[in-house]
Order: C-alpha cells, then structure tokens, then sequence
C-alpha cells in the first residue's frame, strides 16, 4: 500500500543498554567483524563546523515565565533554537515548517493514499505540507490504529500529537512531510538533510518513536531503512541505518545515546549522503555509518505508535510535541 511502513518489529531501547553497543574504540558490540559496516561513533563530540548542526541545547522542558499550552509544554524552550531558514554548506533547504497555522483536533481528516497524499481536512496552507496515514491502519505492533483525525493538532507554533486509549482503540499518529518536487514514488528523495526539534511527555512503556526515512520502494530489508529518533519514550534516544542489500532485519548499524527521550527539548537531525549516514542529537553526532549506506529514495515518516513485544496499557498517555521541521536536499 502506498506510502505504508511494512509491519516488522522494532528492535527496542532501555536505559540499561543506553551506551553498551558501542565500544570505545568505535565498533559496535556483537557484530561480526566480517559484515560490519565502517562506522564511527563519536558520542560526546561536538558535530563538525560543516555539518549545519546547531550547537547542544539545554533548555528545560518547562518555564514558570513562559506562555504554555495547555498541556503544559514550553513554547520558551521549543524557541531556545529556533528553526534554521536557508540554505547550509553543502544543503538547500527545500521543506521547513514552524506551525504558524493552527488546526484544531480533527482537522487532520479525510487523510487518503492517493497519487497526491491529500488530508482534506486541513487548512490549506497545511495540506500543501502534511499528510499522515489515514483513519483506521494499524500501526507496527498491530495494537494501535492510526488516528490523525483523534490525535493530533496544531497550536501556539507546535504540531501535538496526544496518544491515548478510548473504547477499546489506542489511537497513534504518523505524519508525513511532503517535500516538493519528489523523485520518488511515494514523495521521497535520494538523500537529504532531514532536522526536527522535538519534546516527549508523559513517560511510559506503552509508546514509542520509530522517525525513520521509509525506502518509496517498499523494499524492506533490501533497500534499508534509516531511523532517528527511535526508542521506548520511557527509553532512551537511539539511532539505526538498516544497510543497503540487507537480508535481514537485524543487517544494520546502531548509535545509542544515554540521554532520555522524555528528557525535555531536542533537536535531531540525518545526513543522508551516498558516502556516509550521520546521525547528530543536540549538536552532538552520536554515530556515522559509511559502508552499504541506502541508496533508493525515501520519504520521511514521523511514525509514533505502540510497542511491539507488550501489551498496550489502556490508561497510558504520551505526549509529542514538535516545534518545527525542516529538509534539505545535497547541493
């Protein structure tokens, strides 16, 4: 089906594991020296001048001085790094949104999967930047239902996406960037510069994040996947690049990072390159992969759903909150 991530399951992340797979000199524990890819992995240093990426933030979550929603996220914080408008070295910016357009619950309705990807619902300076999958799939573990229409809305420059349980329906999001003039044929490019900042709430084993970069060929494992952030959002931020030609869902690199995703604001960004895969959280690269790096277009699908090897507890909530997004294609 179009546009459609294929139903596997997610390798998950727990704290315990946050640094364990990567070993000092760079090699990832427990993959065979044979197959590997060549990788660094360079957690705690900063991201090269030319990378783009902004420098780390800290900004808490929340602030007593700022103008909130009424959930309780921090418009003060989501602001500390504000979206980058432009082109970077080496990058043309071709996609960014701050929300600036509100949209109520419901608003993201009457989503299909046609040549265009179209949510009618949606004012129209919206629908000519997101769709999301429709009204009824069932996400990755097959527990919870896509639900834009329930789930998300636009407010005081911040897309919120509220995950919740109600009549025996867990209700999940996955929307999708729609970059212009895509090569792909489900919308995506042949690499790219993809950065979001981003905040989770409400910790909790039930949900997590899979923001990954889907090949338009539904090839899966062969034409990879690359996926940032991805974890429990009791977890911790965790990054993989499934490898060009894989056979295998296990056939990837993996980055963890110690830092929590419901640790308050971060910016996360994927360089996408036919050369190297770089994954930089806070403007830290966390990892690079440089050997069988994917190279087939992909579409960008921010896809936050249940957990795949647990049941979904019914009273469990979590929130997102995502203050802006912006894409780049290769000068």
């Amino acid at each position: 089906m179009r546009g459609r991530r294929a139903r596997r399951p997610h390798r998950l992340i727990l704290a315990a594991a946050a640094t364990a797979l990567i070993t000092a000199t760079g090699t990832l524990a427990g993959c065979d020296g044979g197959g590997a890819a060549a990788v660094t992995s360079t957690a705690g240093a900063q991201g090269s001048g030319t990378s783009g990426a902004s420098a780390p933030s800290s900004a808490p979550a929340t602030s007593a001085s700022s103008t909130s929603t009424p959930s309780g996220a921090s418009t003060a914080s989501a602001g500390a790094e504000p979206m980058p408008v432009g082109d970077l070295p080496g990058w043309h910016q071709i996609f960014a949104d701050d929300f600036q357009t509100d949209v109520p619950v419901g608003g993201f309705s009457g989503c299909d999967n046609g040549t265009v990807r179209t949510c009618t619902g949606l004012p129209a300076a919206v629908q000519a930047k997101w769709w999301d999958y429709p009204d009824g799939w069932k996400d990755t573990s097959g527990q919870g239902t896509y639900s834009p229409s329930k789930v998300i809305s636009i407010q005081n420059g911040m897309m919120h996406l509220h995950m919740y349980t109600d009549n025996g329906v867990t209700m999940v999001a996955a929307p999708v960037p729609k970059i212009p003039d895509p090569v792909g044929s489900e919308g995506g490019q042949l690499y790219g510069r993809y950065a979001i900042r981003w905040m989770v709430k409400a910790p909790t084993d039930s949900f997590k994040l899979a923001w990954l970069l889907w090949p338009d060929s539904e090839k899966f494992p062969g034409d990879g996947e690359i996926d940032f952030p991805e974890g429990q959002v009791n977890g911790d931020i965790t990054a993989y690049m499934h490898r060009q030609g894989a056979t295998s869902d296990s056939d990837q690199n993996e980055f963890d990072s110690p830092v929590p995703i419901s640790s308050g604001w971060h910016t996360s960004v994927i360089e996408w390159t036919a050369s190297a895969c770089t994954f930089i959280l806070d403007g830290t690269v966390i990892g690079t992969a440089t050997s069988r790096i994917p190279n087939t277009p992909m579409h960008w699908v921010l896809q936050s759903e249940t957990v795949p090897d647990r049941a979904t507890n019914a009273s469990a909530t979590a929130d997102i909150y995502i203050a802006w997004a912006t894409v780049y294609r290769p000068d």
